[in-house]
Parts: structure tokens; C-alpha cells; sequence
């Protein structure tokens, strides 16, 4: 079976998410709104999937754009057929 490996942040507003999709695409990180998955909660109903291997990147970025670690998560999600395995991201 095909196995995925793949980060998703969420964040507390949706504004916050388009601010962030932009300046880390700005940035050249793949970088793709998704509607928040179920399994995941916050106050906003999208959240943003990057790849693994840009974790050191992305959180530079959000120290350099101001943005406060209590307002965001990390998750890893390893996504096999079509089940999927959210676990916090420890960095």
C-alpha cells in the first residue's frame, strides 16, 4: 500500500492561514490550504499542508513573521490508503 508522510499546522483563524500559505510560499515551500481533517481540532476550519523535510524552514519563518507558538500545531500525518494517523510534532 502507498504510504504518504506529510506535516499539517493548524492555526486559530482563517486569516492567519492565508497569511502564513503566502509568506511560506513566498519563501519557496510546497505549501497547500486544506480543510482542517477531522481527526484534528481548532477554531478555524482550514489548516496547511507542507512537507516534512521544510519543518526547519517553516518554523524559522513563523519566529521571523512574529507568529506565537500558542496559536499553531504541528502534526505528522502518515496517511496509508485512505486512513490516516495524525501524532503531535515534536521539533
Amino acid at each position: 500500500m502507498n504510504t504518504q508522510k506529510f506535516l499539517v499546522i493548524t492555526i486559530d483563524s482563517t486569516h492567519l492561514v492565508m497569511k502564513i500559505e503566502k509568506f511560506l510560499f513566498e519563501n519557496g515551500i510546497l505549501v497547500q490550504i486544506i480543510p482542517l481533517p477531522g481527526e484534528l481540532k481548532s477554531s478555524c476550519g482550514f489548516a496547511i499542508k507542507t512537507e516534512i523535510n521544510d519543518i526547519k524552514k517553516v518554523i524559522q519563518l513563523l519566529k521571523e513573521n512574529n507568529i506565537k507558538e500558542d496559536i499553531y500545531d504541528i502534526y505528522l500525518c502518515e496517511k496509508i490508503g485512505f486512513k490516516k494517523k495524525f501524532s503531535a510534532f515534536l521539533f
